[in-house]
C-alpha cells in the first residue's frame, strides 16, 4: 500500500513537472515582440535566442546519464527546476540583451535537464500508458503558456509578470523535489537502484544509433507538421486564413487528445502492436495530405497525423530500458532527446528549402517519406531487438 501511494504521488508530481516544462515553451512566441520592444532590437533576432536555448538545451541532454550517475536524480531535478525558474525571472527583469540570451542558454539547460531525467526515471518506472498521459501534460503546459500571456494583456498587465508567474511555479516545484528526495530513484524491474553503464559502452550496443535516428525523423515530422501546414494551406491551397488557423490548432488539439485516448487504450494493447499502427496512420495521413482529393479529406489526414504522432515518444521512450539495458537507458534516452530536439529544428527548415525549388506542395511530400522510414528503422529496431531474446518484453 505504501508502494503504491508513493507511486501515485511520483505520477503526479511528474505530470505537474511536465506542465511546468510546457509552460515556458509556450511564453516566448506571444512575448516577443515586447522583448524586442524592450530591448530596441529587431523582431529577427529571435534566432540568437533559440540557438541559445537549444545548445543549453544540448549540453545536459546528451550527458544527462554521466550526470544522474554522479548526482543523485532528485537533487538533478530540483536544481534544474530552481535554475529554470531563475532564468525565467531574468527574462522579466533584465534591461540588458546579453544576459536574456545568456538566460535563454540556462533556461534551455534546465529544460534539457528536466526533460530527460523525468523521462529517464519514467521509462524505469512507469507503464507506456502513463509514459502517455505524462507526455499529454506538456501540451497542457504549452497550451497554458500562451493563454498565461494573452489574459495578462487583456487586463493591461505586462507580459513580464507572465514569465514572473510561470519561474514562481518553477521554483516551487524545486522545493518539491527537494522535499521529495529519497523517492527518486532510477530502478528496474527489481525495484532496485541500476548502475549505469560508460557512455562509450552504450554507443558500442548493437543498432544503438537507430533509437536516436528515429527520434531525429519523428520529432521533425511532428513540428514540420505544425510549423508548415498553416502556409500550405494558404499559399498553395487557398484555404482562408481563418479556417487554416483552425486546421492548425486540429492537429495539435488531436496529437495532445491522442496522448489522452493512447493512455488509456495502452492498458490494454501492447505497446509493439500500438507503434506499428501509429507508424502506419502516420503514413496513410500523409497520404491523404499529399493527394488532397479534397479539404475535407486532407483535413482528415492531418487529424491522422496528430493521432497517429500521439503515441509513438512517450511508448518509444518507454520501451528504451528494455531494448538497450536498464543501465545504459539513461545514455540512450539522452541521445534520443538531443537527437529529438536537433530534428525538430532542421527537418522543417529543410523542407521550407526545399520549396525554393519545388513550390509548397513539396513539404506534405516529405512528411510522407519521413514516415516511411520511421516505420521502415522502427521495424529494423525491433526485429534486431526480438533477435535478442526481448520480444515478449517489448511487446508486453
Amino acid at each position: 500500500m505504501k508502494n503504491a501511494k508513493s507511486n501515485l504521488l511520483l505520477i503526479l508530481i511528474s505530470y505537474v513537472a511536465f506542465i511546468s516544462l510546457g509552460l515556458p515553451d509556450g511564453l516566448l512566441g506571444i512575448s516577443w515582440p515586447f522583448i524586442s520592444d524592450r530591448h530596441g532590437i529587431p523582431l529577427d533576432s529571435l534566432g540568437i535566442l533559440l540557438i541559445s536555448f537549444v545548445s543549453g538545451y544540448l549540453t545536459t541532454s546528451t550527458t544527462s546519464g554521466k550526470i544522474i550517475s554522479l548526482i543523485p536524480l532528485g537533487v538533478v531535478l530540483s536544481i534544474s527546476c530552481a535554475v529554470t525558474g531563475l532564468s525565467l525571472l531574468g527574462f522579466a527583469f533584465s534591461n540588458h540583451w546579453y544576459l536574456v540570451i545568456l538566460a535563454s542558454f540556462f533556461l534551455g539547460s534546465g529544460g534539457g535537464a528536466i526533460d530527460t531525467s523525468i523521462n529517464i526515471f519514467a521509462a524505469s518506472r512507469f507503464s507506456a500508458s502513463v509514459v502517455n498521459w505524462m507526455h499529454a501534460f506538456y501540451g497542457v503546459g504549452a497550451t497554458s503558456g500562451p493563454f498565461i500571456i494573452t489574459w495578462l494583456l487583456s487586463r493591461d498587465q505586462e507580459w513580464s509578470q507572465g514569465y514572473i508567474l510561470v519561474g514562481a511555479i518553477q521554483i516551487s516545484l524545486a522545493l518539491i523535489f527537494l522535499f521529495t528526495l529519497p523517492y527518486w530513484k532510477v530502478t528496474g524491474h527489481t525495484e532496485e537502484p541500476q548502475p549505469f553503464g560508460s557512455i562509450r559502452e552504450a554507443l558500442r550496443l548493437p543498432f544503438v544509433w537507430i533509437n536516436p535516428l528515429i527520434f531525429f525523423i519523428y520529432v521533425g515530422l511532428e513540428a514540420g507538421v505544425g510549423q508548415w501546414i498553416f502556409t500550405i494551406l494558404t499559399e498553395s491551397r487557398g484555404i482562408r486564413a481563418e479556417q487554416a488557423g483552425l486546421w492548425t490548432s486540429a492537429y495539435w488539439g488531436s496529437l495532445t487528445a491522442g496522448r489522452i485516448l493512447f493512455g488509456i487504450l495502452l492498458t490494454r494493447l501492447r505497446v509493439h502492436s500500438v507503434l506499428v499502427t501509429a507508424f502506419s496512420g502516420v503514413i496513410f495521413g500523409a497520404f491523404l495530405l499529399v493527394s488532397d482529393f479534397s479539404p475535407f479529406l486532407s483535413l482528415i489526414g492531418i487529424i491522422l497525423i496528430g493521432l497517429a504522432n500521439a503515441p509513438i515518444f512517450p511508448c518509444l521512450i518507454s520501451i528504451t530500458p528494455l531494448q538497450v539495458g536498464e543501465n545504459y537507458a539513461a545514455h540512450v534516452i539522452g541521445f534520443q532527446l538531443s537527437a529529438a530536439m536537433i530534428g525538430g529544428a532542421l527537418l522543417p527548415a529543410f523542407a521550407g528549402l526545399l520549396t525554393d525549388f519545388f513550390g509548397w506542395e513539396v513539404i506534405p511530400i516529405t512528411f510522407l517519406v519521413e514516415g516511411v522510414l520511421l516505420l521502415i528503422l522502427y521495424l529494423i529496431s525491433s526485429g534486431k531487438y526480438k533477435t535478442m531474446k526481448t520480444k515478449k518484453i517489448i511487446e508486453s
